[in-house]
């Protein structure tokens, strides 16, 4: 650990000087705590690594372990799409809850599907607190470790009552997982490359639904045997295993330390991920000035209570939770959830059902690849409204090919999937990540953890209103269920359009400026400049 540094140095573009250790513990503690809370929040943190590890890798290991948690998310919704054409399947599972002509009811395809995001909910929204008082890496361990568990239990059901209820388990483990791993990513990343750590995290996403549809269909070929769909929740057990395992390895995010009065840690974690261990570094002093700064102003005010996220909060939770909202209304997991099943009814075959659903999980992939470079070039507004306009398209050919008559099945099969590969590469690149990316960045670091779980909990409740209501809808107005998806896509446009801030290129601190708050204006720096000043000073005195 490294000591207390008194050496003054010039925060670029701004010509004021500031101590490269700021510490505000004894004059500011961090909010108290209750005897529970106390028991079981972490005592101390180990921010030492080997002298060849770099802050490239380190950064790599970090941003990888955090964007596993999206890849389980991703590798559970591919899952089930596989697997609601799997026969084997669908006789151990489903055979007391098919029709004479073999067709499931909608009601329970939509249930099994929808139960996870139900716990999903629930679960982000609880681990708000958890989240501050265990810090994120915890509580990532916590999702993987319950992902895990669940994971054995769907592979072993020994019947749909079973099953379900272990996939309701597992979304806890997924509200956990999904509800951290953005405030992980936004956390350790500089203020000009936090778009791009969101978008490879997105990616990982969609790498997770890609490799469970060609796992799906790799294992189709053990068909009659069960192997066929339990081999998917195998890989999916050691996956979350290698999470639990990186878990102990990546650091904690320095933002977390410096609100919880861990200082030191903190100054080190941000030089061992931006300045090769160097607490000297140049911006990690800038970066660590301007966190204190913030964890100064924001305890001032005390944490941010539930009353505060709907008044004071109201215009970034409004667009925290409508950006996620409108991420599900615009149509992704109706496409994800029931693409092989779609495909089939309009005239594959099974085999050939799965294997487009692997293809287009492909182009899924390379279409989130520009969003790394987008999302902090043009910003974040241009691309949800291209997306809006781009997707409400797609969808209306769809509709307009599932709904020709006078086309063959097989024409009309091919026409709807060549316009949903279009539809995924423009949500891949809009609408997936950065609604993830929002809610990340637009709260102060007060309000971040309870800000992430309302825009987790949004994305959990539309994502099971659109899961449960699907197959019902499908069944009664056929495609044109694909116009109402073209009117949300439309509607989030003009919502982006007129109600929206821009986000890019500012760091997590000066956001606050874009929204009203007075941690980062003129008057209010000299006043927590002062401040922090005379705390370093009675540090150094008391040494003396």
């Amino acid at each position: 650990m490294h000591g207390l540094a008194t050496t003054k140095l010039t925060t670029p573009g701004k010509g004021d000087q500031y101590p490269a250790v700021i510490t505000v513990e004894d004059s500011l503690p961090p909010p108290e705590l209750s005897k529970l809370e106390k028991a079981i929040k972490p005592k101390s943190f180990s921010t030492q690594y080997p002298a060849w590890v770099s802050s490239r890798y380190l950064m790599a290991v970090t941003s990888f372990y955090a964007s596993l948690g999206d890849y389980l998310f991703g590798f559970d919704q591919g899952i089930m799409s596989g697997l609601l054409v799997n026969d084997v399947f669908k006789h151990r599972f489903f055979s007391t809850y098919m029709d004479p002509h073999g067709s499931i009811s909608p009601n329970i395809t939509g249930i099994t599907v929808a139960c996870l995001q139900v716990s999903a909910a629930a679960s982000a929204l609880s681990c708000s607190r958890l989240c501050d008082i265990l810090g994120r890496r915890y509580c990532m361990r916590i999702g993987g470790a319950v992902y895990f568990a669940a994971a054995f239990i769907q592979a072993f059901a020994p019947s749909l009552p079973c099953f379900i209820v272990g996939r309701t388990i597992q979304g806890f483990g997924v509200g956990f997982l999904s509800m951290t791993v953005p405030v992980i990513q936004s956390e350790i990343a500089a203020g000009h490359k936090r778009g791009l750590m969101v978008g490879v995290e997105f990616t990982f996403n969609i790498l997770g639904y890609a490799t469970s549809c060609w796992v799906d269909y790799g294992f189709f070929f053990h068909l009659p045997s069960n192997m066929s769909w339990q081999g998917p929740y195998f890989v999916q057990c050691a996956i979350a295993f290698l999470l639990l395992c990186l878990s102990y390895i990546v650091p904690e995010t320095p933002r977390w330390l410096a609100a919880n009065g861990f200082d030191t840690e903190a100054l080190q974690t941000l030089a061992n991920l931006h300045g090769n261990g160097s607490v000297e570094h140049d911006e990690v002093v800038k970066m660590n000035v301007e966190i204190q700064e913030a964890v100064l102003y924001e305890r001032h005010l005390g944490t941010a209570s539930w009353k505060e996220m709907f008044t004071i909060y109201r215009r970034r939770t409004f667009m925290a939770m409508t950006g996620q909202m409108f991420a599900q209304l615009n149509g992704i997991n109706v496409i994800s959830f029931y693409l092989a099943s779609s495909l089939s009814n309009a005239g594959f075959d099974t085999e050939k059902s799965l294997l487009y659903a692997g293809y287009n999980s492909i182009v899924y992939i390379f279409a989130t690849f520009p969003t790394w470079y987008l999302a902090d070039k043009w910003g974040r507004r241009p691309l949800l409204m291209f997306g809006s306009i781009t997707m409400a398209i797609s969808l209306s050919m769809v509709c307009m090919f599932t709904e020709l008559s006078s086309l063959s099945a097989l024409q009309r099969a091919n026409g709807m999937f060549g316009f949903v590969v279009i539809y995924n590469a423009i949500f891949g690149a809009t609408w997936g990540p950065i609604p993830w990316l929002l809610p990340a960045e637009v709260f102060p670091l007060r309000a971040r953890a309870k800000g992430m779980a309302l825009a987790t909990v949004s994305n959990w409740c539309f994502n099971f209103a659109i899961g449960m209501s699907s197959p019902a809808a499908f069944a009664k107005i056929k495609g044109y269920y694909y116009l109402i998806i073209v009117g949300f896509c439309l509607i989030s446009l003009a919502m982006v359009k007129f109600l929206y801030i821009e986000t890019a290129k500012v760091t997590l601190e000066e956001i606050a400026i874009q929204f009203g708050d007075r941690a980062f204006e003129h008057e209010d720096q000299l006043e927590l400049q002062e401040m922090v000043n005379l705390q370093s000073v009675k540090k150094v005195e008391n040494k003396v």
